[in-house]
């Protein structure tokens, strides 16, 4: 899907119009549909009395890839690691902290975990995983949005940070804590679930577009490695130390891992284009370079948390 976004942007058929057009559907429309049909349908409070566990999972990984990441930045401002001739340096530290913090929380998991012989706690483990994205998406769609954004103003512009997946998120939480999931008649949940489905694929469409647009000629690769390697490495290593020191329940460590094992969140390249920012190569090729590493990376980790467990 991703390169079919590439091939549409470099033959000419999209153009950046084109593309800042799709990055605001998915904002606006699909993503918001997305998260709402996800709820409704997968969360259950009374059958998961300590479901808010699980949000908890992804909020604590993204503050501690920020506070790791936060570190860095304090270590390395004042060399060459923030390049100012590539982009403003205030600009590249709001994206190096965004993409070393926000992971890839729901697509890749949700696969993995279909891909592993689950048995009949495969239902379970999905909806734990589902309700960990309700934390990692108030992160992405609040710090995510603000970090995206802050180089366009020097204060604070909460009105993108009230935007249409958290509003919609929050939506979803309320009607099935008060009402039940049931309470959304089916005539209005499936074109809910039809045009959510699309966020995937219009999202990878757009990533593949900002590739081909982006390029690989001017690669930032101290910063990007750098942003990788706290994305990948440090992050798991703490989760696997925290791990070891506190005994949890087994759902929240298993999906704790997997979490913290993910690559940059291909939404940020999303908002991206929607904000317009100016980080947006930096952005990309580090969402490129970490997926890809990601390959190698995730069943290291796994391997190790298996080890730790038994």
């Amino acid at each position: 899907m991703g390169a079919l976004g590439f091939y549409l942007v470099r033959s000419g058929i999209i153009h950046e119009s084109g593309l800042k057009l799709l990055s605001h559907l998915s904002v606006n429309i699909f993503f918001p549909l997305f998260i709402f049909n996800q709820i409704i349908r997968h969360f259950d409070a009374v059958r998961m009395p300590f479901w808010w566990g699980f949000p908890l999972i992804n909020i604590s990984l993204v503050l501690t890839g920020l506070l790791v990441s936060f570190l860095v930045v304090k270590v390395m401002t004042g060399t060459t690691f923030f390049n100012q001739k590539v982009v403003p340096v205030m600009t590249f530290k709001d994206g190096f902290l965004a993409v070393s913090s926000m992971h890839n929380a729901g697509y890749i998991p949700l696969l993995i975990m279909m891909s592993l012989p689950l048995g009949g706690w495969a239902g379970q483990i999905y909806t734990c995983v589902i309700l960990s994205i309700i934390g990692f998406d108030t992160c992405l769609w609040s710090m995510g949005v603000w970090l995206m954004t802050r180089g366009q103003s020097s204060r604070m512009d909460l009105r993108k940070m009230i935007n249409p997946p958290l509003l919609s998120m929050f939506t979803a939480i309320v009607i099935v804590l008060v009402f039940g999931g049931k309470a959304v008649p089916g005539i209005v949940l499936k074109p809910v679930e039809i045009l959510g489905d699309a966020a995937m694929a219009v999202a990878m469409i757009v990533i593949g577009g900002n590739l081909s647009m982006s390029g690989f000629k001017k690669v930032a690769w101290p910063q990007v490695t750098g942003a990788a390697l706290v994305k990948l490495i440090v992050l798991p290593l703490i989760t696997l130390v925290v791990l070891s020191l506190v005994k949890l329940n087994p759902l929240i460590s298993f999906v704790a891992i997997i979490q913290a094992c993910m690559p940059s969140s291909i939404t940020l390249s999303i908002i991206g284009r929607n904000y317009e920012t100016k980080n947006q190569d930096f952005i990309n090729q580090t969402i490129f370079v970490t997926h890809l590493l990601s390959l190698l990376t995730i069943p290291v980790f796994l391997a190790f948390y298996g080890k730790l467990i038994n």
